[in-house]
């Protein structure tokens, strides 16, 4: 499996931290009281990502959730040990 990350963290978003814009995207009732971030160009939900579990080959690396398919690509996750930031990767097969 191959990471690719700048290993720096950013900072997470709330809300009324997003343009009008980019909460149109995220229609949703639980919306409001989730984190976001920005990452090349994008904005991602961490209630999207699914958690990386134990023994699997992510969480051998530290990575804490992956949105898309592990196996062949996906975005990752890792958050800070305050919880006030996430660094992010794409990982590829």
């Amino acid at each position: 499996m191959k990471i690719k990350t700048d290993h720096k963290y950013r900072e997470i978003l709330y809300w009324d931290d997003l343009t009008e814009k980019e909460q149109e995207e995220f229609d949703w009732e639980y919306a409001e009281n989730s984190g976001f971030f920005r990452y090349k160009k994008e904005v991602y939900c961490l209630e999207d990502f699914m958690r990386v579990f134990r023994g699997d080959a992510l969480h051998t690396l530290n990575w804490d959730g992956v949105k898309g398919d592990p196996w062949s690509s996906g975005v990752i996750v890792r958050l800070s040990d305050y919880g006030n930031g996430v660094m992010v990767g794409r990982c590829y097969s």
